[in-house]
C-alpha cells in the first residue's frame, strides 16, 4: 500500500508534483518563443519538422520529474528514512520511453536517438558514460489513479497550448515492469558506440541534445525559483541607453560616426577596429541592443581583471544584478554579498556560471570550455547559439587559443548568433584566418582617427633596470609614470631600485598577489587619475588589457608590437594630457631592449616578431622624430606580423586547436558526454597552450592561519579564492605540494608573502609573468 496521499515534488515550501509540472509547462511557451529562431535553424539544418521538435520538447518538460512518484522519493523529500537508493531522474526515463520508443527524434543509420531521455536522465547531473552504473532501484510507485490524472493533465495542457503535433498519450501500467537503468545503459548509451553513430561527421547529436536539455533547464529553473519577472533578453534600446548616458555623463554629447554605424549594423557580424580609449565598448553595446529580438548579450574578455571592470560598466548600462551576470573562476569571490541569503547566493552563482542572465560578462575561457563539453557546457553552449557575442581584445590570444576561438565561432554561427570582434591591432595575416570562419563581417573603423596622435616614442638601447634615474626625473617633474616589465623578476628588480620614492607614491602590480591585494592595487591605479601629484607604478604585462588608467609617461621593455600598442593605451589614454601638464602635448614613451629571459620564456614563439618590432619602431622613430599617429601603428602591425615572421608552427597550432575539439567530440565525448578530469588530463585539454601550466596555490602561512578544511567543506570557494595566488606548477613542485581536502585539491606553497612584493622568491627563480 502506497503510504502517501500527497505526491510532493519539493518541500519547504511544499509543492506537489502536479503543481510543479504545471508551473514548468506554463513557462514552456515563453521558453519556446525565446528559442524560436534557434529551433527554426535546427529544424532546417537537420530536416526535423519544427512542430514535432516542439512536441517532443513539451514531453521532455512534462515527464522530467514523474519519477518522483515513488515511495523512496516521497520519503526522501519529507526527510524520512528509506531502504535502498533513489534516483527520480533515472526513474522518469521509463515513463517517457514507453511513449516514444517507436518514434525517435532522429536516427543515425539504424541507431535511434532519444535526446529527451538523456536530457531527463542527466537533468540533475552531468552526462557520463557510466552514469547510474552503481544505482540499484527497487521502486514502489504511486497508485495508478495518480498517473492517469497526471497523463490527463499533460494532454489537457498540450491542447491549451495548441501544440499542433500533439497526440493523446495514455498511461500504460506495464511500463513499470521495465528497469530504467537497463533502458539508459542498453537502449541509449550503448548505442553511441555503434558505427553509424560513431562515424557521423556532423554535430547533429550534440546540437539537438543542447537544445533539449537546456530548454528543460530553463523551464525547471524558472518554475522552481518562482521568478515571474525573468527576462531571457534585455529590454534596452538605443534611445534608452542614450538617455542614460546623458544623465550620468555630463560631457556626453552625441554618438560618434563609427558608433552610429555599429548600431545600424545590428543584423551583421562586425569587426570594430578603433584605437584604445575611443569608444569601442559603447559601439559594441549599441550593436548588441539595437533590434535585439530575444538574443542574449555575451561580452568576452581575456582576463579576470578586464572582466570585472567590464561587469561594472555593464551594470551602469543595464542596471541590476538580475540583468547582468559575471562568469570566471573567481567570480563568486568578486560578487559575494553578505546581504544575500544562501538560496539567493546559490541562484546568482548558478545563473552567472550558465550565462542564464540576459547579459553576461565572462572570460573567453568560459565560452571555450563549453566546446570541450566542460562544466555547465549545455547551458553556456545554447546561450551562445542564440546571442550577440562581443569579443574584445581578440589580438591578445596565443595561436592555440585563437584556434579554439575560431572553432567555437564556426560551430555557433549557424544558429542565430552574431559577433562583434574588437581590436585596435589585429594584423591582416590573422584577420584572414578569421575570415575563413566569418567571411561576412563588416569592418567598423574611424578614418578621422588615422591622424590622431597621443604619444612620442623614444627607443633606448639599454635594459629597463638601467632607466632608474629617468624614472626619478619624471617623478620629480610631477608626472605619473607607468613602468611595464615583461617578467615579475624584472618588475621586482626595478621596484626595489626606487628606494627614495615613498611607498604611498609607488606600487608594484603583477599576477602573484592574493586576489584581495590585487583588487586593492587595481583600485589605487584606477583612482590615480583623480589624484594630483606624481606616482610610479611598476607592473608586468598584466596591465596591458585590464585597467582604465591614464598615465603621463610610459617606460616599457620591448615586446611584440600589439603588446606595445596595448601598453600605449594606458598613457595619455584620451589625449587630454595637455590639460593637466601644460608642458606636455603628448604622452612620453621610452622603449628599452627586452631581457634575454623574457625573450626566451615569455615571447619565445614570437622571437622574430619581438626583434622586428624594435627594429621597425626605431626606423620610424628616427624618420618622424618620435611622432607616431594611429595609422602608423596599424601599418606597423601589418608590416611586422607576416606569415613568414610568425612561422608555420604558429599556424599549425591554430589548426591543432581546431582539430582538438573535433577529435574530443568524436572519439572521447560521443558529442554529448561531459568531459571528466581524467580525459582532460589525458588529452592535455586547456584553453591556453603554454610552456608552463599555472595553478591556484595557497601559502603555508595562510593555510595555517585559516581553517581551509572548514571553508572547503562548506563550499565557501569565495573565501578560498581570496587567499589563492596563480603560479606556475613548477613552483609548487619545488616549494610545496598538493593536498586533498574532501574532493577538492589545494596546492600549498612553502614561500613567504607580503602585500607589497607578493611571493618572496630570489629574483633568478621568478622568471614568469
Amino acid at each position: 500500500m502506497f503510504p502517501y496521499d500527497k505526491i510532493l515534488a519539493k518541500s519547504n515550501p511544499e509543492v506537489t508534483l502536479l503543481q510543479h509540472t504545471e508551473d514548468c509547462l506554463r513557462v514552456f511557451s515563453n521558453v519556446i518563443k525565446w528559442h524560436e529562431i534557434l529551433l527554426d535553424r535546427l529544424s532546417e539544418k537537420y530536416e526535423i519538422e519544427k512542430k514535432f521538435l516542439i512536441w517532443r520538447l513539451y514531453l521532455t518538460v512534462a515527464f522530467h520529474d514523474i519519477g518522483k512518484a515513488t515511495k523512496a522519493f516521497q520519503a526522501k523529500v519529507r526527510g524520512e528514512s528509506f531502504i535502498g537508493q533513489e534516483s527520480h531522474a533515472l526513474t522518469s526515463v521509463l515513463f517517457l520511453y514507453d511513449i516514444i520508443k517507436d518514434n525517435p527524434v532522429t536516427k543515425f543509420g539504424n541507431v535511434p536517438y532519444y535526446p529527451e531521455l538523456i536530457s531527463i536522465a542527466s537533468h540533475h547531473s552531468k552526462l557520463y558514460k557510466k552514469l547510474f552504473d552503481t544505482i540499484r532501484l527497487k521502486n514502489e510507485y504511486a497508485p495508478k489513479s495518480f498517473f492517469e490524472k497526471f497523463y490527463s493533465f499533460v494532454n489537457e495542457e498540450a491542447h491549451k497550448q495548441k501544440l499542433s503535433y500533439s497526440t493523446k498519450i495514455t498511461y500504460n501500467e506495464s511500463c513499470l515492469n521495465s528497469d530504467p537503468r537497463h533502458i539508459l545503459r542498453y537502449e541509449l548509451i550503448s548505442q553511441f558506440d555503434r558505427d553509424s553513430f560513431r562515424y557521423e561527421k556532423s554535430t547533429k547529436a550534440r546540437d539537438i541534445f543542447l537544445v533539449f536539455k537546456s530548454i528543460l533547464h530553463y523551464c525547471d529553473w524558472i518554475a522552481s525559483s518562482g521568478d515571474r519577472t525573468y527576462h531571457y533578453g534585455n529590454d534596452l534600446n538605443v534611445a534608452i541607453i542614450t538617455s542614460k548616458l546623458r544623465n550620468s555623463q555630463p560631457d556626453f554629447n552625441q554618438w560618434t560616426n563609427f558608433q552610429i554605424e555599429s548600431a545600424k549594423s545590428f543584423d551583421k557580424n562586425i569587426f570594430v577596429q578603433i584605437a584604445t580609449g575611443q569608444g569601442k565598448t559603447e559601439a559594441a553595446i549599441l550593436w548588441a541592443i539595437n533590434n535585439n529580438f530575444s538574443q542574449k548579450i555575451i561580452f568576452l574578455l581575456p582576463t579576470m581583471v578586464t572582466t570585472n571592470k567590464m561587469y561594472k560598466r555593464m551594470l551602469g548600462f543595464f542596471g541590476q544584478e538580475d540583468i547582468v551576470g559575471l562568469s570566471h573562476s573567481a567570480a563568486e569571490y568578486y560578487l559575494w554579498d553578505e546581504e544575500f541569503d544562501t538560496d539567493e547566493k546559490r541562484k546568482h552563482s548558478l545563473y552567472n556560471r550558465t550565462f542564464f542572465k540576459p547579459v553576461t560578462v565572462a572570460t573567453i575561457d568560459q565560452l571555450i570550455y563549453s566546446f570541450f563539453n566542460w562544466g555547465h557546457w549545455v547551458m553556456t553552449g545554447v546561450a551562445s547559439y542564440n546571442a550577440k557575442i562581443i569579443i574584445d581584445e581578440i589580438h591578445v590570444y596565443d595561436a592555440f587559443t585563437f584556434g579554439l576561438l575560431l572553432q567555437a565561432i564556426e560551430c555557433i554561427k549557424p544558429y542565430n548568433a552574431r559577433f562583434a570582434l574588437m581590436s585596435a591591432s589585429l594584423p591582416n595575416v590573422l584577420k584572414s584566418e578569421l575570415e575563413k570562419v566569418l567571411p561576412d563581417y563588416k569592418l567598423i573603423h574611424a578614418p578621422e582617427h588615422d591622424h590622431l596622435q597621443r604619444h612620442t616614442l623614444e627607443l633606448s638601447d639599454c635594459l629597463i633596470e638601467e632607466t632608474t634615474e629617468r624614472i626619478f626625473d619624471f617623478f620629480d617633474k610631477g608626472y605619473k609614470v607607468l613602468v611595464v616589465c615583461n617578467t615579475i623578476a624584472k618588475a621586482r628588480e626595478v621596484f626595489q631600485k626606487l628606494v627614495s620614492i615613498p611607498y604611498d607614491k609607488k606600487l608594484l602590480y603583477h599576477s602573484q598577489f592574493l586576489l584581495s591585494d590585487k583588487r586593492g592595487k587595481e583600485q589605487i591605479l584606477e583612482e590615480l587619475k583623480k589624484v594630483p601629484g606624481p606616482y610610479v607604478a611598476v607592473c608586468t604585462q598584466i596591465v596591458e588589457v585590464s585597467l582604465d588608467i591614464d598615465f603621463d609617461v610610459l617606460i616599457t621593455e620591448n615586446a611584440p608590437i600589439d603588446a606595445i600598442i596595448q601598453r600605449l593605451g594606458r598613457v595619455n589614454r584620451r589625449g587630454t594630457i595637455n590639460a593637466r601638464h601644460p608642458d606636455l602635448q603628448f604622452g612620453k614613451v621610452v622603449i628599452t631592449r627586452e631581457s634575454e629571459i623574457s625573450r626566451k620564456y615569455v615571447y619565445n614563439s614570437l622571437d622574430r616578431i619581438v626583434t622586428e618590432t624594435y627594429h621597425q619602431l626605431l626606423i620610424r622613430s628616427n624618420e618622424n622624430n618620435g611622432h607616431f599617429k594611429e595609422k602608423d601603428f596599424r601599418e606597423l602591425v601589418n608590416n611586422i606580423y607576416t606569415r613568414e615572421a610568425l612561422g608555420e608552427d604558429y599556424f599549425k597550432e591554430i589548426n591543432d586547436a581546431k582539430q582538438l575539439v573535433k577529435t574530443l567530440w568524436r572519439d572521447v565525448l560521443k558529442m554529448i558526454y561531459t568531459l571528466d578530469i581524467e580525459d582532460a588530463l589525458l588529452h592535455k585539454v586547456t584553453s591556453r597552450k603554454s610552456d608552463y601550466i599555472t595553478v591556484d596555490a595557497v601559502t603555508m602561512k595562510h593555510f595555517q592561519e585559516v581553517d581551509f578544511d572548514e571553508i572547503i567543506r562548506n563550499k565557501r570557494f569565495d573565501i578560498l579564492n581570496e587567499y589563492t595566488i596563480k603560479v606556475p606548477i613548477y613552483l609548487v613542485k619545488k616549494f610545496g605540494f598538493k593536498k586533498m581536502i574532501d574532493d577538492t585539491f589545494i596546492y600549498l606553497l612553502n614561500l613567504d608573502y607580503d602585500p607589497i612584493f607578493g611571493l618572496h622568491l630570489d629574483l633568478d627563480k621568478s622568471n614568469f609573468i
